[in-house]
């Protein structure tokens, strides 16, 4: 569990931070009026649209929505978690956080997790060395030559060389002083029979360290130089290694993504590494395992748009398929390369080149259509070809929550296969078939306005949600009362919860808050500006404002507990040993 920072600490750090001077670190900025502004770096901005108010101590850009406060900045520019931020920023004012009390358990856990990720950092030291130095390295120095990366990306991404011996790392770990039991636990050495000692686990093979979002070496990698398998060898799971929650190259190149605004996501360490050395380095990779939803969530933290570019073989095909839900699931963006067979990202930008790559990616199908695609390649256009290509399309449907992005995929497959819809919402289970019907059989018959009343609802919009900000829009004067009831925190609707974002940051930029000026810095952004047109006018203000806004704290007051209740039941149900549950037990009962 993350370390607790003292409240008092977090506000000192807070009072002592400016966060114009952070953020001209890495954005420069120009006076305007009251405010600073400059391009926005998480996103690509040809005009400025990226605001700081060193009164208020937040910034927010009107043209992708991002906001917040010094720490949120930081955690979301430099990849950072809450505590690295605070930590971050404590260092750069001199102020101290006290080490909080912690059980044995957590005091054993953290001490290990420091004892391996220093293993994992040395070995990675010493591997890196033998590339470099020594006499037998020569071999794998010709080969990553041959495959056409340089020392500046060799040096960058540490690359190193295994030698082809039983007990090299063992010796050195040995003549260092360093646990071999220690060793074992990080994944470095495998131990023999009781008491014959241990052998290097990485022989004979390029070594690729394994850093987390923070750059700490987790683990190694391994490709092997001869016929030996397999091929690739990661550490297994450890304490400080799960791959299902690390990402091969986030960690160098989480900046160069978040300036380009779309993000590669490749397999593969070759893959990534020949793309780098070719100058694409807004890019990523899994290590060769199942993309997970932990990180798709580590992708969205450094944008929203992203193209998947896996092998071109049938593997590889099936792992972007069952990629795209989790990526729709998070309502962000995914297109998808199609490779030939035999092909993957490494042999494709050696042959054909950066500019070819960036023109494949940027005409490159969305996922739904690849899927499609991919379907129609396979099985053709007859009945049962269409059977088989909608399985797929049911299966990444049917991982989708958002009814609305569920409802406009559906209506897109149905027309992209030559389907009726309503077989699509029967094989979905039933879901929303009967209303979409309703509409059909209306809309038959001539029987529907051709134009939606302002006041009907959006499609799969949360009315409770809409007539909130509605009321917010209508009488600002009461905007500030809705700050400490945690709406970023449990608002479901995506758009309504960016439309909140922007509504709260600009009154907290300029000190106050008119609808007309919310819609002139929203020009960039035309949906979120309809959405406030049409909330605003389908929800006029009331007869007995006092009591409504009485009634929506109220109602804001319920969401905020029992959604901070979900995440204290998620936490108590935690594997981990360091949890604290005695203290999240008190925390629950505060929030009955």
């Amino acid at each position: 569990m993350s370390m607790h920072i003292p409240e008092n600490v977090l506000r000192s750090v807070l009072e002592a931070a400016d966060i114009r001077q952070v953020i001209e670190e890495f954005v420069p900025l120009k006076k305007r009026g009251r405010n600073w502004i400059g391009l926005c770096p998480f996103h690509p901005d040809k005009d400025p649209s990226f605001s700081i108010s060193p009164e208020k101590q937040i910034f927010y850009c009107f043209g992708c929505g991002e906001g917040g406060d010094v720490l949120k900045f930081l955690m979301k520019l430099q990849g950072m978690t809450f505590v690295e931020a605070v930590k971050n920023l404590a260092g750069r004012y001199g102020i101290h956080i006290p080490e909080e009390t912690r059980s044995p358990i957590q005091q054993r856990r953290r001490k290990m997790r420091e004892v391996l990720i220093s293993l994992n950092d040395q070995s990675a030291d010493f591997f890196h060395r033998n590339l470099l130095e020594s006499p037998d390295g020569s071999r794998a120095r010709a080969y990553l030559r041959e495959r056409g990366l340089d020392e500046n990306i060799i040096s960058k991404f540490r690359l190193g060389w295994a030698q082809d011996k039983w007990e090299g790392l063992v010796n050195h770990l040995r003549k260092n002083g360093l646990s071999l039991e220690d060793a074992e636990k990080a994944g470095l050495v495998i131990a023999r029979k009781p008491g014959s000692g241990c052998y290097d686990r990485f022989r004979n093979r390029i070594i690729f360290p394994i850093m987390d979002r923070s750059g700490s070496v987790v683990a190694l990698g391994g490709r092997v130089l001869g016929d030996d398998q397999p091929k690739y060898l990661n550490s297994p799971e450890t304490l400080v290694y799960h791959k299902g929650k690390v990402l091969y190259g986030l960690f160098q190149n989480r900046g160069a993504i978040r300036s380009a605004g779309v993000g590669y996501l490749v397999e593969g360490y070759m893959d990534l590494l020949a793309l780098v050395q070719a100058g694409i380095t807004n890019v990523v990779a899994t290590l060769g395992t199942a993309l997970t939803e932990n990180h798709a969530r580590q992708l969205k933290g450094l944008c929203r748009d992203w193209v998947l570019s896996f092998d071109g073989d049938s593997a590889g095909i099936k792992a972007a398929i069952r990629a795209v839900p989790l990526f729709y699931n998070l309502n962000m963006g995914v297109n998808v390369m199609s490779l030939s067979d035999g092909d993957d990202p490494d042999s494709y930008i050696r042959r054909e080149g950066p500019e070819s790559w960036k023109l494949s990616g940027r005409s490159s199908p969305t996922g739904m259509d690849f899927v499609i695609e991919q379907g129609l390649a396979a099985h053709g256009r007859g009945p049962e070809g269409k059977f088989r290509i909608l399985e797929d399309v049911l299966g990444v449907l049917s991982m989708i929550d958002d009814p609305l992005r569920k409802s406009l995929l559906l209506g897109h497959a149905a027309q992209k296969i030559g389907v009726r819809e309503e077989s699509l919402w029967e094989g979905l289970g039933g879901g929303g078939s009967k209303d979409r019907r309703n509409r059909n059989t209306v809309r038959r018959h001539g029987r529907e306005k051709t134009q939606r009343h302002s006041s009907d609802p959006k499609p799969g919009e949360n009315r409770a949600e809409a007539k909130l900000i509605g009321f917010i829009l209508c009488h600002p004067e009461y905007l500030g009362t809705f700050e400490q009831v945690g709406l970023d925190m449990w608002l479901e609707d995506p758009s309504i919860r960016e439309l909140w974002r922007a509504i709260f940051h600009l009154f907290n930029l300029e000190g106050r808050f008119e609808l007309s000026e919310l819609c002139r810095q929203l020009v960039s952004m035309p949906d979120l500006k309809a959405m406030a047109m049409r909330l605003a006018a389908d929800f006029p203000p009331c007869d007995n404002p006092d009591e409504m806004h009485a009634s929506l704290i109220r109602y804001c007051e319920e969401r905020r507990k029992r959604t901070l209740r979900r995440h204290l039941m998620e936490q108590i149900r935690s594997s981990e040993d360091d949890v604290d549950h005695v203290s999240l037990l008190r925390q629950l009962q505060q929030l009955r």
